[in-house]
């Protein structure tokens, strides 16, 4: 099943945060909303939001509750999005030029601090302090998450437990923060409540391990940024420390990684190293247990259509391309 045809019942709902998002990325008559509004252009796939709205679905769902909180994630998402891109020195997303390379870094800095401050307003309209604790929590454990990538660029004796709490902190914990709070805006128990959290942290892991899998295989023109990027920016992830772990493929690796002034046929290497030493094939294990991880925890869950959803949603991260 296609992406786009998962998300059916929530097309219209969906639809309202677009347009809920473009007003307050032009809510600046500045450069800072014509920057925003580029970025919002570009596109995405808008899994968060999506991931709040159908937690949401299980229990008392009303879009002028979850509605507003899922723009909020959203802001927040592509405020890092932005940030990320400036210290990556990253020149395309998706694609196209990033905010950075159209306007330079210090507009693209503040365009992710604007639509942050958007993001807490929304939050601090929508009133609930529990919600509020729970963004404020999750934003600063993402921070965390980047500043400990950052302490690791080009460390090559990175362990695999650093790596999983590095993308917990990077991505799974929002993906995580999603499902609870759509399920608390819309009313749910306690428990019930819990396994949607606990869904949404194993399915952050999953896709971030996907995303570190298709920086070695996906294609440059889907994916929307060069193949092997992080490891050309000194990012060590998961499918490298498992790499350079091998005894027959690893200390080449490990040669050609610490050799200055690489050529792009010594990154073409790099490639095929990886590929032969079975790396990726490990790393997909992982994610298909966290995958499996996540499907457990919808069994706990109401036999709803959001479920079913959900699932599929699942297998789409497994499987997906981009």
């Amino acid at each position: 099943m296609k992406y786009h045809e998962m998300l059916k019942v929530i097309h219209s709902d969906l639809a309202y945060v677009e347009t809920e998002l473009e007003k307050y990325a032009l809510t600046s008559k500045t450069l800072l909303g014509e920057s925003s509004n580029y970025l919002l252009r570009a596109g995405g796939k808008r899994l968060r939001p999506a991931l709040v709205l159908l937690a949401g679905k299980f229990f008392n769902y009303f879009l002028e509750r979850l509605g507003p909180l899922a723009v909020a994630i959203e802001l927040i998402h592509m405020a890092t999005l932005v940030h990320d891109d400036v210290i990556d020195g990253a020149s395309t997303r998706r694609g196209i030029p990033t905010v950075r390379a159209q306007w330079g870094d210090s507009i693209a800095l503040y365009t992710g601090d604007y639509l942050f401050s958007q993001a807490l307003l929304l939050v601090a309209e929508h009133g609930n302090e529990q919600v509020a604790r729970i963004l404020a929590d999750v934003s600063l454990k993402m921070c965390e998450g980047e500043i400990e990538q950052i302490e690791t660029i080009g460390k090559l004796d990175l362990g695999v437990r650093t790596y999983l709490r590095r993308i917990k902190r990077k991505t799974a914990l929002l993906f995580s923060s999603c499902c609870l709070i759509g399920a608390l805006a819309s009313d749910a128990p306690p428990p019930v409540a819990r396994y949607l959290k606990n869904y949404g942290y194993y399915l952050g892991m999953a896709f971030q391990i996907t995303d570190d899998i298709l920086d070695f295989v996906g294609s440059e023109k889907i994916f929307g940024k060069p193949v092997g990027s992080d490891l050309r920016q000194g990012i060590i992830t998961l499918p490298v420390i498992y790499a350079l772990k091998d005894q027959i493929w690893g200390p080449r690796l490990k040669q050609i990684i610490l050799a200055e002034n690489k050529k792009e046929s010594e990154w073409e290497e790099i490639l095929r190293l990886v590929e032969a030493s079975g790396a990726l094939n490990f790393a997909q294990k992982l994610g298909n247990q966290y995958l499996a991880k996540a499907k457990e925890q919808l069994l706990f869950l109401p036999d709803l259509p959001p479920r079913r959803i959900l699932a599929a949603m699942t297998d789409f991260i497994g499987n997906r391309d981009f």
